[in-house]
């Protein structure tokens, strides 16, 4: 697959792509240019050869005059676009008077390596770094044209469990569910305060194993998330391991109408998995959880 660019340079209020690649059927919406009135694009992975293509603008079909074209079957104008495939420039072979077997230094072979059976492994392809820059500016242009909304499904649920929930339950929970993070609720306040991992089960697993008399059968049963977390604390304490309670620390969450180039910079730079989707009422008086959003769910939204 080739990712490929299209544009409509002449304006319009709501531009799709569509063509031979999505059958016709799917309309690809396209995102106004930033600085630009006029110029709207799309970024779409095509298979190498010739594929025909048609723009609805505003609800009316068009095509680019400035592009090539053709006339199908139909008597329909289409432009048309021809797909090389990716050429990838090849590792370089050293003929230089014999040393060793390999360039440790370059980290490049002098000579093909050989594989049993005498064949000859392919030649390493590199990517050019203003192939990889390219990339990056498509993606972010792509990452800040759409929000959080993008992400959520047209059904499905969310679960969040309460602060006061016993660990074990709230361990039964999240294995019967399949997951593997939920956030935690604080109904006194009001408001979201936290996650619930995996990891936290193979801490408390740990501890019970380090320390058999730390807990008893009937408070282990009543233990709730909220005392585990600061137990946890605790524990970090006695580690000299500088940190805030899960609790404390103000919940690393996204809104709705927040950009996907925003939450997965805040994913990457809080160092989590996921992130909460969360929409808060004007007043903050309320919190309604939409989604846990992750990068693989980014990626797939793009």
């Amino acid at each position: 697959m080739v990712l490929t660019i299209f544009e409509w340079p002449y304006g319009g209020q709501h531009v799709f792509l569509t063509g031979s690649f999505t059958r016709w059927t799917e309309h690809i919406r396209m995102t106004l240019m930033e600085n630009s009135g006029t110029v709207f694009q799309a970024i779409w992975d095509l298979t190498p050869g010739y594929h025909q293509y048609k723009f609805l603008v505003d609800g009316v079909w068009r095509f680019n005059e400035q592009e090539p074209c053709v006339t199908d079957e139909y008597g329909a104008v289409n432009n048309i676009i021809f797909v090389k495939e990716l050429e990838f420039a090849p590792s370089i072979l050293h003929n230089e008077a014999p040393k060793s077997g390999m360039d440790v230094d370059n980290g490049i072979f002098q000579h093909p390596a050989s594989l049993s059976g005498g064949m000859h492994q392919e030649p390493v392809s590199q990517i050019l770094d203003g192939d990889i820059d390219a990339f990056r500016r498509h993606l972010s242009i792509l990452l800040s044209r759409y929000t959080t909304y993008e992400l959520l499904p047209m059904s499905g649920k969310v679960v969040a469990l309460d602060l006061i929930l016993p660990v074990k339950q709230a361990f039964h929970i999240m294995y019967e569910q399949g997951l593997s993070v939920v956030p935690i609720w604080d109904d006194c306040n009001r408001q979201f305060c936290g996650m619930l991992t995996a990891s936290d089960f193979i801490l408390i697993l740990t501890e019970l194993h380090n320390n058999v008399t730390m807990l008893t059968n009937e408070e282990l049963e009543m233990h709730s998330i909220s005392a585990w977390k600061e137990g946890k604390l605790q524990i970090r304490r006695a580690s000299d391991v500088p940190v805030q309670s899960p609790i404390r620390r103000p919940l690393v969450q996204a809104g709705p109408h927040e950009s996907l180039q925003d939450v997965a910079l805040k994913i990457i730079r809080n160092k989590i998995s996921v992130i909460p989707i969360i929409h808060s009422s004007q007043d903050g008086s309320s919190s309604q959880l939409l989604h846990l959003a992750c990068l693989s769910g980014i990626l797939k939204c793009i």
